[in-house]
């Protein structure tokens, strides 16, 4: 950066005139010059609102060109207050969702034209003071890259903090039933006719299972970049409550399910099992009821990660619902409870369609033993998984005991 020590022998000139002099005196053309550059080669500055336009952009641009020819007048680039109109402008513009991107290549844009309405009256004799020029102008584009920047950044997390709270209040409201019309209202959002309502069951990441490894701190990673993925949908961001294994999010309208559990995933480095099924507002309780058991009956079932939707699993479902046929089926698995090898060769044989010799294969066994093995499922449960006609009565039972083994609460 440079240093001027000497600010009364300070002198910066092109073609024998200072250089602040040249841009003062022609500083409303140059105003002219930068909107018009603003709307042709940003896109975004094309889209605003003339009154904004020729209102309070014309005046940043005219407050930013002043710092400038003051900078090249007294050899000194801004800091402090001397900065705050360009920062109260950058806070406006994080208030209307301008990009940053645009907001800095703005500055960079007036930077350009004033050094090259100066640059074509230098002499040969004043090479100096054109280098000095554009470092200048770059020592003026840092410090102002630095201060408007940290404003943006400041109002915007400022946003997204109210956001996530405004967020957070109306999914508890529309979880719990409760009236949801005052909340959106006073956050200016507008209530979707359903919303999709989803399920998520998150598969551990690779470091979770390593040895040393901080498992929670893998875990915040986790769900941070699952929760940046959901505000990602082309439905807008979603309203979701996670934890490190699971979660529900509701989504504003349809979108392609499949490939948002494949981004999911992805961004996870972890397996996302996801259900579904959509809902008004005032159904959003009894939809997060029905996706967090349709969670359930996957774990039950150990389905593949996948979307899973109830269409998809009644029969699943109808079969693992609390009911005292369930309970007395599930009795009939009690004989095996204390021999895990009989219900792992009937869970693996059933999975395998019945099919011994892949049985054997999957379990390292020879096909005899699978043989014996399913001899005394018979013997000690009064169904043979070798009779067709016991099957659905030995799945039944299956699921039943399976589900009752599932801890109070989980989804």
């Amino acid at each position: 950066m440079i240093v001027v020590t000497d600010h009364n022998n300070w002198s910066l000139s092109a073609g024998g005139t200072p250089v602040h002099q040249i841009l003062s005196s022609n500083l409303g053309t140059l105003v002219d010059q930068v909107l018009d550059a603003l709307v042709v080669e940003i896109p975004l500055y094309a889209q605003l609102p003339r009154e904004e336009l020729q209102g309070d952009i014309r005046r940043v641009i005219d407050r930013s060109l002043r710092a400038f020819v003051d900078t090249f007048r007294t050899g000194v680039v801004p800091t402090g207050p001397t900065l705050d109109p360009l920062r109260e402008s950058a806070t406006r513009r994080a208030e209307e969702g301008v990009p940053l991107e645009a907001l800095l290549a703005a500055y960079h844009l007036g930077g350009r034209i004033c050094a090259d309405f100066v640059a074509a009256g230098f002499r040969p004799d004043e090479l100096s003071d054109a280098l000095t020029l554009n470092r200048l102008i770059l020592d003026f584009l840092q410090s102002v890259t630095a201060a408007v920047s940290a404003s943006y950044f400041e109002e915007r997390q400022t946003i997204a903090g109210e956001d996530q709270a405004t967020r957070q209040s109306l999914l508890t409201a529309l979880l719990d039933g409760a009236p949801t019309a005052e909340i959106a209202r006073r956050s200016g959002l507008r209530l979707p006719s359903r919303y999709v309502v989803l399920g998520l069951a998150f598969g551990a990441h690779a470091d979770e299972l390593q040895p040393g490894v901080d498992t929670k701190i893998v875990a915040r990673r986790k769900l941070r970049r699952i929760r940046v993925e959901l505000d990602r949908t082309p439905a807008g961001p979603a309203i979701s409550s996670l934890s490190a294994d699971d979660g529900i999010a509701l989504l504003a309208e349809e979108v392609p399910l499949d490939e948002l559990r494949t981004r999911l995933s992805r961004a996870a480095g972890a397996q996302v099992t996801m259900t579904a099924t959509t809902a008004a507002p005032d159904e959003v309780p009894g939809a997060a009821t029905l996706v967090r058991e349709l969670l359930e009956v996957a774990r039950i079932y150990r389905l593949p990660p996948g979307v899973h939707r109830l269409d998809d699993l009644v029969l699943e479902y109808q079969l693992t619902r609390p009911s005292p046929a369930r309970d007395q089926l599930a009795r009939l698995m009690t004989p095996l409870t204390t021999r895990p090898d009989l219900l792992e060769t009937l869970r693996c044989y059933l999975a395998n369609s019945r099919s011994r010799r892949q049985t054997a294969a999957d379990l390292h066994l020879h096909a005899n033993t699978v043989d014996y093995r399913l001899r005394q499922v018979a013997k000690l449960t009064g169904l043979d998984p070798a009779q067709a006609n016991q099957l659905p009565h030995l799945v039944a039972a299956l699921a039943a005991h399976d589900a009752g083994q599932q801890p109070a609460g989980a989804i």
